[in-house]
């Protein structure tokens, strides 16, 4: 296994872990209230958590609001997929126009909702953050990858990894 396939297996791992997280937290909360409250504070400081905006299971609100839910399942999914349809050693990122498609969905739901325009619905949630969950991998990842690259041989050429020869 290369480098970058290890670098992209810990980034899927981290991304699971961090769904799972949210699912979890309302899964647990009568068998493990104080485990499902740390995991409510690490997610507080990233989303809302408004109760009338979530997902719930069990009874309990998932972690994150629906649209968050459905940007981080949006992201899992096409990270999931990500090597079947672009090389991991590829660094570049697509134009910024697909970001940008991206985003307008999303923050127009949340302008209109705001300015009394239109009431976001769960639908309007999922479609808008999922949309643009779908497309951030193919902006995180690229970078990503080619900042660890980097630093891996910035530690590589200054002997301060744990190995000594520099595996592809």
């Amino acid at each position: 296994m290369t480098f970058t396939d290890r670098t992209y297996l810990v980034l899927l791992l981290l991304v699971v872990a961090w769904c799972v997280g949210f699912f979890l937290a309302p899964a647990i909360s009568t068998k493990a209230p104080g485990v499902s409250a740390t995991l409510y504070a690490c997610y507080e400081p990233i989303c809302h958590q408004l109760d009338g905006r979530s997902f719930h299971v069990e009874g309990g609100k998932f972690a994150v609001c629906a649209r968050c839910t459905s940007i981080y399942l949006g992201f899992f999914c096409t990270l999931l997929l990500y090597p079947f349809f672009r090389n991991l050693s590829e660094h570049s990122v697509p134009s910024r126009k697909w970001i940008l498609l991206a985003v307008i969905p999303m923050t127009t739901d949340v302008a209109l909702s705001l300015l009394g325009v239109h009431s976001s619905t769960l639908a309007t949630k999922i479609v808008s953050g999922g949309l643009f969950g779908l497309i951030m991998p193919y902006f995180v990842v690229p970078v990503l990858m080619e900042a660890v690259s980097q630093l891996r041989d910035q530690l590589l050429s200054r002997g301060g990894l744990f190995y000594a020869r520099k595996a592809q």
